[in-house]
């Protein structure tokens, strides 16, 4: 076993030192580790659910009692947190240690899954990408879902590689928990679920299968789908009883339309270095000019043109882009702005078509996207950008180089290069690319959810996914638990 156990002893200690490290130097020169802890305004949000939860039992923003019951966020980030706080106190110096150990605990994950297609030593340096990755430790110190949505989304793929060579049903029903859970931490992984049951469908041998296997798979995926559906649908069951809507949450239609749609839009009018001005929630920024969120708000009052004059007046970005704070009913409001987001992307598709392909290489690539064009109300930091940009364009490069790879060593072995016409007529090229299949499938699900937004939180759970990629050793046999780097 000292095989293994050395990588994995090697990680640990690297984990240990780099977020000791990380905490150490944010206590020597910003003053105490949780400095960063409440950087983004939704950390608060979170953690006062977390305190309502951990105290009262309630799932509600409010300050005090009564706890109105919340509907802008999903419960698996303050669930967790809530946790937290049961066991260490609602200190946000605990909670950001604790956090310090979920992002060690997601290294070893990244070694565990990669383990399974790789040798342990390569496996250990898809792992150490991962631990080293600026922003898996940066964002480790704030109170964000980043982490904890990189763990779920990290097990919800080692499950899925184990239960596609799974004859019985559990660890299908285990996915399909797993899948639920994600989207509950963080509803962008809404696709994931969908890549999950097309992979537990496709072929993972050469052999041509038979009919009863073919059935097994799809028994596989439907058991995986069917219990990923009623985890999902608890939460949005329990929005049914409090709020009268059966829905995940009324996030949807205002993310839509204030900052996907908005996207769009200014990319349409030539103004996409004004994105940090546009859609700016910052108090800093609260009187800068604000168009394009001015004429959704405008197109909002149009379609919601029932309500009475007051309720009307209060339908403004200041007042929803950060949740509803009118008296208006938020499923209402949510339904009403995603009619205005999707009437915005589809009244020029072609110019949806390349911000969503442009914004998507810019995510990966962040912060290339800011040398090549400096966004306004931004310092400029070219130099320094163009050096954090390096390493990521070079993982894009070597993710895609590795699928490549593989693609050519199963195309080979399908023509069957010296072996007789019988046992090759049962070769397949496809069996060959199943181990890049949910990387590869999860990079483009997660990127369609996020882009076109550019935010670095957003590709944290896409490096295991590159790295993992980059590191494939181009083997076209299946099933190989010790492929050799």
């Amino acid at each position: 076993m000292s095989w293994i156990l050395r990588p994995v002893t090697i990680l640990i200690v690297c984990g240990l030192g780099a977020h000791a490290a990380t905490l150490f130097a944010v206590h020597r020169y910003l003053g105490d580790i949780d400095v960063f802890a409440f950087q983004s305004l939704d950390s608060s949000e979170y953690v006062q659910i977390a305190e309502n939860l951990a105290n009262h039992g309630a799932f509600s923003q409010s300050n005090e009692a009564p706890f109105e019951p919340d509907t802008w966020r999903t419960p698996g980030y303050p669930v967790f947190l809530a946790g937290l706080i049961k066991v260490a106190g609602a200190s946000p110096v605990a909670l950001v240690v604790a956090q310090q150990v979920l992002a060690i605990v997601n290294v070893l994950l990244a070694f565990a899954v990669s383990r399974i297609y790789m040798s342990p030593w390569r496996a250990a340096l898809v792992a150490l990408v991962v631990l080293v990755e600026p922003f898996h430790l940066y964002y480790s110190l704030w109170l964000l879902a980043t982490t904890l949505f990189v763990t779920v989304l990290l097990l919800t793929w080692y499950a899925f590689e184990r239960a596609s060579e799974d004859r019985g049903g559990w660890r299908s029903a285990l996915v399909g928990v797993l899948c639920g859970l994600l989207v509950l931490v963080r509803p962008v992984a809404m696709l994931v679920p969908l890549v999950v049951f097309l992979g537990l469908c496709l072929p993972r041998s050469r052999g041509g299968e038979s009919k009863r296997a073919f059935r097994k798979s799809w028994q596989r995926a439907a058991v995986c789908v069917m219990v990923c559906a009623v985890v999902i649908s608890a939460w949005m069951m329990r929005n049914r009883v409090v709020a009268g809507h059966f829905a995940l949450s009324h996030q949807g239609g205002i993310v839509l339309a204030y900052f996907k749609a908005a996207e769009v839009e200014l990319w349409r009018q030539g103004k996409a270095v004004d994105r940090y001005v546009e859609t700016s929630l910052s108090p800093a920024r609260a009187n800068d000019p604000h168009e394009v969120w001015d004429e959704i708000d405008g197109r909002l009052r149009v379609a919601l043109a029932h309500l009475p004059e007051d309720q009307r007046g209060e339908l403004s970005w200041r007042n929803l882009a950060r949740g509803n704070q009118t008296t208006v009913d938020s499923f209402e409001i949510s339904d009403a702005l995603s009619g205005v987001g999707l009437t915005m992307l589809f009244e020029d598709p072609l110019s949806t078509a390349f911000c969503y392909g442009t914004r998507m290489g810019s995510l990966l690539t962040f912060p290339l996207n800011q040398v090549i064009r400096p966004p306004t109300g931004v310092p400029q930091r070219r130099l320094r950008w163009t050096v954090m940009a390096g390493p990521y364009v070079v993982l894009v490069l070597a993710s895609l180089m590795g699928i490549i790879r593989r693609w050519r060593a199963g195309s080979r072995a399908a023509r069957g290069d010296g072996a007789s016409a019988d046992s090759r007529q049962d070769r397949h090229w496809l069996p060959a690319l199943m181990p890049a299949y949910f990387p590869l499938a999860a990079t483009i699900a997660l990127l369609v959810a996020t882009t076109p937004q550019i935010d670095p939180r957003f590709r944290v759970p896409l490096i295991p996914l590159l790295a993992f990629l980059a590191m494939l050793p181009p083997r076209s046999a299946i099933g190989n638990a010790t492929a050799g780097a």
